[in-house]
Parts: C-alpha cells; structure tokens; sequence
C-alpha cells in the first residue's frame, strides 16, 4: 500500500467516526441535550448502545436497519450521513492532498451537513453552525488558502445578507411572509465569507434551480389535485422558461430583447405561484427546505463554477 492511499484510508475512516458524531450533534441540538451525556442511545427504546452495535454503517448493515434491542426500524439518515461526511472528505484530500487547506473544508462541509439534518429533520437551522461557518470562511481566506481575499471574504458577508434579507423583503410586500428564513441569510452569509461574491450569487442561481427541480413537479401535483389549473399551468411555464434559456445565446439576434422577456415571464410565474402557495386554512405555506439546496449548491459552485459559468454565457 503506498503512502497516498495508507492517508486515503485514514481519512475514510475519520470521515465515517465524524459522520457518525454529525448525527448525535445535529438530533442533540434539536432537542436540547448535551452531545457528551448520555452515551449513545436507541431514539426509540432509549437503551444504551453497545460498541459494536454503534459502528458507522457496518452496525446498520449487519443489524438489517433495527435496533438490537426493540427491533424498531433505525432511520436511514445515520448512514447517508456518515457516507456522505465521508465522500466529501475524501473529495478534499484527493483534491488537495494532506494540509490545512484540506482540514478547514473538511471542517465546514460537515458544518454544510449538520444544516442539512436540521433543516430536513425539523425545518430549524441552528445558529451557532452557521456563526462558525462564516467565522471559517474568514479563516480560510485570512490564511491565503482560497482565491479570494480577506476583504473580498467580507464582502461575501455583507452581499449574502442584503440577497436574502432584500427577497424576503419582497415576500413580505407580496405574500405578507418572508420568501426565506433567517437561518437562510446566515447561511448565505457563510458561503460568501468561504467563496466571496461572485460566487455566492452563482450559488444562489444553481440553488433556486436546484431548488425548482425538486420543489415544482410536487407543487404541481398539488395544485392538480386542487384543481388550481391557474398555478398548474404557471408550473408548466415556468419549467419550460428555465429549459429554453440554453436555447438564448450571444450570437441570437435580439438576444438582451429575449433575455429580458424570458426573466419577466419567469417573474410573473413565479409571483403567481408564491402568492397561491398560502395554504387557506392552515395559515402557512407549503415549505420545501432551502438550506440544504444552498449548501449542496456552494459546493457544487466551489469545483465547477468555470465550466457552469461556460456553459450558461
């Protein structure tokens, strides 16, 4: 076994034990107990775990997904967790190799992991990870291991919080609720402080495409079954507005004349679609959690910004 692939293996493991910790840091600080005390339980008998029963993904295997104990289902979120810590950490060594750059990614993209449980688990992104996520976005960029600059990392900051503070400002003028949470702002605040400006508004782009992808096709179903053909047909619009903007190119006569329509058609949809989205007799709205999207995005954005900048201009 050579020297690179001894550290590969080294860092699978780590990523596996840290993914593991990731879930008992993320339903912990749902619920308000301490991560140390007590030790690792079943969440549905509440029982002890022994050490053997609590191995990434090879306990979950070999235990067929129950419990040892009640033989109640275990959720499939531990695994995907550890799995996906893991990969992301191996994506940094491979990428980077053995150094400080690659410690401090590995850090914040299990920070990125610990906002997506929370945010799929309850809807709530906890503040305090997305205060240390910008705090090592500014590390990073202070220590000279990204492209940008300190000030540049601020920068980042500051656009993150008038993007999203400015959009929800528009919900509540439109819906009378705000179109994002505050959670979301920090967390935009956190990728701007890691990638700066620029990108962060690409994330955002990938993020509201990633986004559609999901929350639309399930939007639409419901209005269907609502007979809200109004919003349905929005749906379908939109879906096909977002398809043709590869079709508008620099080289198309008219091409700002185009552009501009595609965006106003996409506003209107989209303005259509969100002033619909108040559930009438339950008050709220119908939510389809957005951090998750962002975070997915800033790292799609962090290896592949180039080729999508490329592909879209």
């Amino acid at each position: 076994m050579n020297i690179e692939a001894f550290f590969a293996f080294f860092v699978i493991l780590i990523g596996l034990s840290i993914g593991s910790f990731l879930n008992v840091v993320a339903l912990r600080g749902l619920s308000g107990e301490s991560i140390v005390f007590p030790p690792s339980k079943c969440p549905k008998c509440g029982k002890k775990l022994n050490w053997y029963t609590n191995i990434p993904v090879i306990s979950y295997i070999f235990l067929l997904g129950k419990c040892q104990f009640c033989k109640k289902p275990i959720s499939i979120q531990y695994p995907i967790v550890e799995i996906s810590n893991t990969v992301l950490y191996l994506i940094m060594f491979l990428n980077y190799g053995l150094s400080l750059k690659t410690i401090l990614l590995c850090i914040i993209s299990s920070i990125f992991i610990l906002i997506c449980i929370t945010d799929f688990k309850e809807q709530v992104i906890i503040d305090f990870h997305t205060y240390i996520l910008i705090f090592l976005g500014l590390l990073y960029n202070a220590l000279h291991l990204g492209s940008i600059s300190i000030f540049e990392s601020i920068l980042g900051i500051a656009a993150g919080y008038f993007i999203f503070e400015i959009m929800a400002g528009i919900g509540t003028i439109t819906v009378k609720t705000r179109a994002f949470g505050e959670g979301d702002t920090l967390i935009a605040m956190g990728i701007g402080s890691l990638l700066g400006w620029k990108i962060l508004i690409l994330t955002v782009f990938i993020s509201m495409i990633m986004q559609a992808v999901f929350a639309l096709p399930v939007l639409f179903l419901k209005y269907i079954k609502n007979r809200n053909y109004q919003c349905a047909s929005a749906i379908i619009l939109t879906i096909l507005s977002l398809a043709s903007i590869k079709l508008i190119t620099p080289e198309l006569t008219y091409y700002f004349a185009y552009l501009a329509i595609l965006c106003l058609i996409l506003i209107f949809c989209l303005f259509i679609i969100i002033r619909n989205m108040k559930n009438k007799t339950q008050g709220d709205f119908y939510y389809m959690p957005y951090g998750p999207a962002l975070v997915i995005s800033a790292l799609i954005a962090m290896f592949y910004s180039k080729q999508i900048l490329n592909y879209f201009i």
